[in-house]
C-alpha cells in the first residue's frame, strides 16, 4: 500500500493529522506491553474482552482507533484501571 493510500485510510478512521497516529501507535504498544507483562496471549485477552483476535492485533499495530466502550473491556479483560492503558 502507497504512503499515500495509507494516509487516506487513517482519515477515514478519523485521523488526520500524524499526531493522532503516533497517539494510537502508543496506545496499542502499551497495551501489547501491559498483555505481555501478564503473560496473557491475544486470543485470551480477545476472548476475555468479548471482541476478536483481529481487532486486538489490529489495536496493538495502531492499525485502528478504537472506542471506549473497547479500552473498558480491554482494562477489565487485564485487570487494570483504563488509566493504566493510557500510561505512555
Amino acid at each position: 500500500m502507497g504512503k499515500a493510500k495509507f494516509a487516506n485510510t487513517f482519515n477515514l478512521w478519523g485521523m488526520r493529522n500524524p499526531k493522532d497516529t503516533k497517539f494510537v501507535k502508543a496506545f496499542g504498544k502499551n497495551l501489547r506491553k501491559i498483555r505481555l507483562s501478564k503473560g496473557i496471549s491475544q486470543e485470551y485477552l480477545a476472548d476475555e474482552a468479548n471482541i476478536s483476535f483481529n481487532q486486538v492485533s489490529r489495536i496493538e499495530n495502531g492499525e485502528v482507533n478504537t472506542t471506549i466502550v473497547t479500552i473498558n473491556a480491554l482494562a477489565k479483560a487485564l485487570g487494570v484501571e483504563i488509566r493504566e492503558l493510557f500510561d505512555f
